[in-house]
């Protein structure tokens, strides 16, 4: 006595449940143009000369560093680690200075 299946495939009806979870589905929300915002960063454009992006880009593949931001913000932390004592002090009232005049 061989087992019969409880359900058979019948097309009309995978088509019909096809045309019903179709229709239940809510129209997807069209996505923003551009890059997605991220909440956490804040960026501001500063113009560069070429030949500094040129710069900027082979020190970015030559240090391995994943990004142009991150390869410039190395660069500072080197000089600031080289800085005597009275630029060091001129560097973070200017940089005081420059946070306070943002966050106005």
């Amino acid at each position: 006595m061989a087992n019969n299946p409880k359900e058979t495939y019948d097309p009309t009806k995978i088509t019909k449940r096809v045309e019903a979870d179709y229709q239940q589905e809510q129209p997807k929300k069209k996505r923003p143009v551009g890059r997605p915002k991220s909440g956490r960063k804040s960026y501001q454009t500063v113009r560069l000369q070429k030949k500094t992006v040129l710069k900027i880009n082979a020190l970015e593949n030559a240090l391995g560093v994943p990004t142009q931001d991150a390869t410039v913000d190395q660069a500072i932390e080197r000089v600031l680690n080289s800085l005597n004592a009275n630029e060091k002090r001129s560097y973070e009232l200017w940089l005081e200075m420059f946070e306070k005049k943002e966050n106005k």
